[in-house]
C-alpha cells in the first residue's frame, strides 16, 4: 500500500509541475483545417424524377479540381420528409467560405425549386484514437 501511495506521490508531484500548453491564437495557418458544410433543401414545384435529373446535370461542377479546395461531395436526401442536399468536404475553412462566396453556390441557393436552405458548418477533429476511435496499428 505503501508503494502505491509513494507511486501516485510522485505522478501528482510531476504532473502539477508541467507546465500548461497555449491555445493557439487563431492564424491564417488554422484556417486550414479541414472542414464540412451540410447543406439541406426542400422541393418546391419539382418531382423527385427532375431532382435526379438536376443532380446527374450538375454532378460535373462538383468533380475534382473544379472547386478550389473541395475534396468530395455527397448527395443526401430524406425522400419520406421531402429534404435534399449535400455534405462537402473541403481542406480548409477557407476554401469553404470561398465556396460559398462563390457564383456556383450563388445560383444554386437561387433556383427556383430548391428552397429552405439551411447549411451548417463544421471543422474536423484530426483523425486519432481519441476523436475517431481509430485503433493503433
Amino acid at each position: 500500500m505503501k508503494n502505491i501511495i509513494f507511486v501516485l506521490s510522485i505522478f501528482i508531484l510531476f504532473s502539477c509541475g508541467e507546465t500548461t500548453k497555449k491555445t493557439p491564437e487563431k492564424t491564417q495557418e488554422n484556417s486550414k483545417e479541414t472542414s464540412v458544410l451540410i447543406v439541406n433543401y426542400e422541393l418546391n414545384e419539382m418531382t423527385l424524377e427532375d431532382h435526379a435529373k438536376l443532380g446527374s446535370e450538375v454532378v460535373g461542377n462538383f468533380a475534382p479540381g473544379k472547386i478550389d479546395g473541395l475534396i468530395g461531395k455527397t448527395f443526401i436526401g430524406n425522400v419520406e420528409k421531402g429534404i435534399f442536399g449535400g455534405v462537402y468536404y473541403f481542406a480548409s475553412s477557407s476554401s469553404l467560405d470561398a465556396y460559398l462566396d462563390s457564383e456556383l453556390w450563388k445560383g444554386i441557393v437561387a433556383h427556383p425549386n430548391l428552397v429552405n436552405f439551411k447549411t451548417d458548418t463544421y471543422g474536423i477533429a484530426p483523425l486519432s484514437v481519441i476523436s475517431n476511435g481509430v485503433p493503433m496499428l
